[in-house]
């Protein structure tokens, strides 16, 4: 295997690639150590070696590292180890590793997500989170039917803490009102309903 181009990340760490390709990032001790510079060559069993003893336990290491922080689905996972240089061979074993001892569970991390949130959060605003986190359409869909969000009540709230007075505001403020809520995800028939209420309580 040719060592194309050796290119440094910072003042530690270089990323090798190999035959055109992205293969791993070393540090400088690393790349001594394995004699790695570029138009060199790199056997595949030195290869793999570094991959199994360097590459895989560091991308471990880290992935249990961010799970020690915080709580975080496959796909969040999968793009912090891609941004932190670790080739696709190493996230996906990482990522098969951590699954088997059920470190991540996306499933159980969306249901605590929902019944965390699910009483400031419309359902939109739900769905949409939890896809920017990975979560399939399919599950968010099963756990909001299995976790119902009552979006009249955060309504509600939310007109109750920006001080909105059905009786006496005038069409302008109450459009503003209605627009703000509409950005929060719900929807306008609902936003509607709760303020004809609210009115006919005064």
């Amino acid at each position: 295997m040719k060592v194309d181009k050796i290119e440094p990340i910072d003042r530690r760490r270089s990323k090798v690639f190999l035959d055109g390709e992205f293969a791993f990032a070393l540090y400088s001790g690393e790349l001594r150590h394995y004699r790695i510079e570029e138009g060199g060559e790199l056997s595949c069993e030195q290869y793999e070696a570094i991959l199994r003893e360097i590459v895989f336990k560091r991308a471990r290491e880290r992935a249990v590292y961010w799970l020690k922080c915080s709580a975080r689905t496959e796909e969040e996972l999968r793009r912090k180890l891609r941004d932190g240089h670790y080739p696709e061979r190493a996230v996906d074993h990482t990522i098969k590793l951590l699954k088997k001892y059920r470190y991540i569970d996306d499933e159980e991390y969306a249901r605590n997500f929902v019944e965390l949130n699910g009483t400031r959060k419309s359902r939109a605003e739900l769905a949409s989170a939890l896809k920017s986190k990975g979560i399939s359409r399919e599950c968010v869909s099963r756990l909001l039917e299995e976790n119902p969000v009552d979006e009249e009540e955060q309504v509600r709230k939310l007109l109750a803490k920006r001080r909105f007075d059905p009786e006496n505001a005038d069409p302008k403020e109450t459009a503003r009102q209605v627009a703000y809520l509409m950005r929060r995800g719900f929807s306008y028939e609902t936003v509607r309903r709760v303020i004809a209420e609210l009115r006919d309580l005064y």
